[in-house]
């Protein structure tokens, strides 16, 4: 369906004359230009500020990320810190064991 467009008269009684076109007599023409005005400088405050929360989440979101990367890497380095303590603790627990059975021996 194609747009309907609004015809009116100008000031001077002429007909058919469009509300796209310029009439600086009509004020009512310049109210709608106006308001044309209004809505296209709120639709883009709009988009800006939507622009920007969305460049506030992506920024937030990647620093999301590298917190993740950070935790994994110290949560990685504390299993292995505990790996090698268990296997360390291991090693003297033997060393130990072998000791007292050498004491126990009289050497």
């Amino acid at each position: 369906m194609a747009p309907s467009k609004l015809n009116s008269t100008d000031p001077h009684g002429n007909g058919d004359t469009s509300l796209s076109s310029s009439q600086p007599d009509n004020g009512f023409s310049d109210s709608l230009t106006l308001f044309h005005s209004e809505k296209a400088v709120q639709e883009l405050l709009q988009q800006t500020t939507v622009q920007q929360t969305d460049d506030h989440l992506i920024e937030f979101s990647e620093a999301l990320r590298t917190v993740a990367k950070a935790l994994r890497r110290a949560a990685e380095g504390k299993a292995s810190a505990q790996a090698e303590a268990a296997e360390w603790k291991r090693r003297f627990e033997l060393e130990r064991a072998r000791n007292q059975q050498l004491e126990h021996k009289g050497f």
